[in-house]
C-alpha cells in the first residue's frame, strides 16, 4: 500500500475528530446558554420568583452581603436616588441585625410601559437592642408576558430605613 492510503485516512481521522469536538463546543455553548437565561444572580439559584428575590434581597442587606444585594436590583436602577434605599442609603443599611417576620408580594400588574409590577410588603424585627420593628415596600418589574425566562428584579425599595436614618442601628 502506498503512503497516500494512509495520509488520505489519517485526513479523515483528523476531519472525524475536528467534527467531533465542534459538535461537543456547540452543545456546551448550547447548555451553558440555556442556563444563563434561567440561573438568577440575585437568588444564586434557579429560583426566580418574587418571594425568592425579595427574601434573598432582604437577607442580604441583613448580612451585609453587598453584591448579592446589587444583584437583585434593576442595574441602572440602583444608581437613582428616586429609586428609594438604593446605593447610597444601603451603604449604611448593610450589616443591620434584623430578620424577616412579615414577607407579603401582590399581584402583577402592568404598567403604562407594558412592564409587568408588583408590591411586596416587608416587615422585619431588630434582634439587638429593643424589640424595634420596621416595615417597607419594595416595588419589582419585570417583563409582561408569562415566560419561562421571567427575572424579577427591583426598581424602588423602602427597606433598609433612609439615607438619614437607617434600620435597626
Amino acid at each position: 500500500m502506498s503512503d497516500a492510503y494512509y495520509q488520505e485516512r489519517a485526513k479523515r481521522r483528523n476531519r472525524l475528530l475536528l467534527l467531533a469536538a465542534a459538535l461537543a463546543v456547540v452543545a456546551l455553548l448550547i447548555f451553558l446558554g440555556i442556563r444563563a437565561l434561567f440561573y438568577d444572580a440575585c437568588t444564586g439559584s434557579f429560583e426566580r420568583s418574587p418571594e425568592a428575590v425579595v427574601r434573598t434581597y432582604v437577607e442580604a442587606v441583613s448580612r451585609g452581603d453587598a453584591p448579592t444585594a446589587q444583584e437583585c436590583w434593576e442595574h441602572q436602577t440602583y444608581y437613582n436616588l428616586e429609586a428609594g434605599c438604593s446605593e447610597i442609603c444601603l451603604s449604611r443599611a448593610y450589616g443591620a441585625p434584623y430578620k424577616i417576620i412579615d414577607l407579603a408580594v401582590g399581584e402583577p400588574y402592568t404598567t403604562e410601559d407594558g412592564r409587568a409590577n408588583l408590591q411586596a410588603t416587608v416587615s422585619v424585627a431588630c434582634t439587638t437592642g429593643g424589640s424595634e420593628t420596621y416595615s417597607g415596600e419594595i416595588t419589582l418589574d419585570s417583563v409582561s408576558g408569562n415566560v419561562p425566562w421571567k427575572h424579577w428584579q427591583i426598581v424602588h425599595s423602602t427597606v433598609g430605613g433612609t439615607v438619614a436614618e437607617s434600620w435597626c442601628k
